[in-house]
């Protein structure tokens, strides 16, 4: 990883993540979360899925997991380096089907950095047995925030 002084942006992260639920799609995919620990490069949730994600046949549907990894993504890279931050590669290999009303454990984590870009591997895990459901990879571009210029003088 880059030896550059990073800000810590944690905190901001967990407002960032706690506030996302309120969002119409986001909030349908992470509605009833239970934030466990937030480090820079690391986020890791408690989740008990709720019946309004299952398919037909009572398994968390794979478009609600997705919007859920991004969000963990995001939240893990913000609160790396902070920034705008774009998903540019993402992958999913599915382990294990989740049913409605089982809980999950999800830690998102920072893996590597490459320039404006940064790596996050996203794992899923059954919390009673630990069984891997599903792993997640994201890359994404980041543009770091800019300081507002309004009212500072040019001379």
């Amino acid at each position: 990883m880059n030896n550059r002084m990073k800000v810590d942006y944690s905190k901001a992260a967990k407002k960032w993540l706690e506030n996302s639920s309120k969002f119409q799609l986001d909030g349908l995919a992470l509605k009833g979360m239970r934030i466990d620990r937030v480090e820079v490069g690391l986020l890791r949730i408690g989740f008990v899925i709720p019946d309004h994600l299952s398919d037909e046949n009572g398994n968390w549907s794979a478009g609600a997991i997705s919007v859920l990894i991004d969000d963990m993504a995001a939240g893990a890279v913000f609160s790396y380096c902070g920034g705008h931050l774009a998903t540019i590669d993402f992958s999913m290999s599915f382990y294990s089907t989740a049913k409605v009303n089982e809980e999950v454990e999800i830690e998102a984590t920072v893996v590597g950095e490459k320039g404006n870009l940064v790596s996050v591997v996203i794992d899923i895990k059954k919390k009673g047995n630990g069984e891997k459901v599903v792993v997640g990879k994201q890359w994404m571009h980041v543009s770091p925030l800019k300081v507002s210029l309004a009212g500072k003088s040019k001379l």
